[in-house]
């Protein structure tokens, strides 16, 4: 007895392939191909307004929320991505009356970072990099730390405007920062007031 040179399922694909018209085929690439593309394309934003008159560029897969932090102005999250974002203002302003005075952004990230350094055995904050965005000056920071409820990271940014400080503070698990770290940098950087 001769082994057939097909087996069943070769045979089944090779007359469904035969039913195809040339027509229907390359429609039917064009659809994977445009399906692999909207796969693997970049984070969609939408610009979001918040607070007093600011507004920033939020990715598309997260949601607005009001559970995260008392005084943040502009909370979203994605809880299937365990991806937060908060946006606390500061008017420069009010800061004065208070007896705050910054010099610039790298200033500001300092004075509220440090809450953060002091469990320093646990926390590891980088040193701020600091640029320019939208006209604005810009410093940030990341923080791992680990606690009994896991590994994280956070992205720590102060931004200054002319009339105020904000704190964009955005953070993760940390086995999901290296897919959310370029979309955390994004929005941080995209203020505009």
């Amino acid at each position: 007895m001769q082994l057939p040179i097909f087996s069943y399922s070769s045979l089944y694909f090779y007359k469904l392939m035969q039913t195809f018209t040339p027509a229907k085929l390359l429609a039917f690439f064009l659809l994977l191909l445009g399906s692999y593309s909207a796969a693997h394309a970049q984070t969609q934003f939408a610009e979001r307004k918040g607070g007093h008159s600011y507004s920033m560029e939020i990715p598309s897969y997260m949601v607005k929320t009001y559970e995260l932090n008392d005084v943040a102005s502009l909370q979203y999250f994605n809880k299937n991505k365990e991806a937060y974002t908060i946006v606390i203002e500061d008017s420069k302003e009010e800061l004065e009356l208070k007896g705050m005075r910054f010099e610039n952004a790298a200033d500001f990230l300092d004075s509220f970072a440090a809450d953060y350094k002091k469990e320093e055995k646990r926390r590891k904050l980088s040193k701020a990099k600091v640029f320019e965005s939208n006209g604005n000056h810009v410093a940030q920071s990341e923080l791992k730390w680990t606690d009994e409820d896991g590994d994280f990271f956070m992205l720590i940014t102060a931004v200054e405007t002319k009339t105020h400080y904000y704190k964009v503070i955005c953070w993760t698990l940390a086995a999901n920062a290296p897919q959310l770290k370029e979309d955390f940098r994004q929005l941080s950087a995209s203020i505009k007031d």
